[in-house]
């Protein structure tokens, strides 16, 4: 596929590495419930519990913070921008998978809060745009 044909391609090669992160993380939770032999939910085991909460939580907050993303790129806004938030939320839910696998508190809240941080910056920049 050529890249003049993609519209936003900062936001698809952003996309693209979360997608395969979503694929790693989900991966860890199928062998995990394969290997505890746990179908539903967690069973009780911590590291599953873990698992699915990284995976949740990547489920919950990364496709709005791409929305954002992508709409700043369709926008047109400077593509240092379009970059930094791409750099810092696939940074912040790398940090974030690490802080709550390991049982690293600190990594998790900072995981989170550039997560936050994405989704308030992508937000208030699309509404300066429209305003």
């Amino acid at each position: 596929m050529d890249m003049i044909s993609v519209p936003i391609p900062i936001t698809a090669a952003f996309t693209a590495l979360l997608a395969l992160m979503l694929v790693a993380v989900s991966v860890r939770v199928t062998m995990l419930r394969a290997k505890k032999k746990v179908n539903l939910f967690d069973g009780g085991d911590e590291d599953l519990g873990r698992a699915i909460r990284v995976q949740g939580n990547f489920t919950e907050y990364v496709p709005m913070a791409l929305a954002l993303i992508g709409l700043l790129e369709w926008m047109a806004a400077k593509h240092w921008v379009v970059y930094a938030l791409g750099i810092a939320l696939l940074a912040a839910r790398v940090v974030h998978a690490f802080g709550i696998y390991a049982g690293v508190f600190p990594a998790r809240v900072i995981g989170t809060s550039v997560t936050w941080i994405v989704l308030a910056a992508g937000a208030l920049l699309v509404l300066g745009v429209l305003a």
